[in-house]
């Protein structure tokens, strides 16, 4: 009904809001950077059931962005991958809802919590 439209609409902005963000893979023009093995290992939870080729999918999009290495994403690097294709307020919606813990940086678990929701 109206609600059911009304939400789908809301789920439509917020997804629109996030769309050049949703799994950075858009952006991927670079070869793949290879994971490394400690992010590999990582056992993530996800607040839903994601397959292991989705999981594999985020932790590549968070390696290719991750351009220092520090296993954390920040909005430099994030702007950087997308090469100025992200406006500020993309980018400003993109960390509300994925750094949960307001460091102002993204850790992987924060990326793949966001990137799982959007499946």
């Amino acid at each position: 009904g109206t609600l059911a439209k009304g939400l789908c609409l809301v789920m439509m902005a917020w997804r629109g809001a996030s769309a050049a963000l949703a799994f950075l893979a858009a952006a991927r023009a670079d070869p793949l950077i290879a994971i490394p093995e400690h992010i590999k290992a990582l056992q993530l939870s996800t607040p839903k059931p994601v397959t292991d080729a989705q999981m594999q999918e985020f932790k590549q999009d968070f390696v290719d962005v991750d351009f220092n290495k520090d296993d954390q994403m920040d909005a430099q690097e994030v702007r950087a991958h997308f090469k100025g294709g992200i406006s500020d307020v993309e980018l400003y919606q993109f960390f509300l809802d994925s750094d949960k813990d307001m460091s102002g940086d993204i850790s992987l678990q924060e990326y793949v919590d966001y990137a799982a929701m959007l499946n």
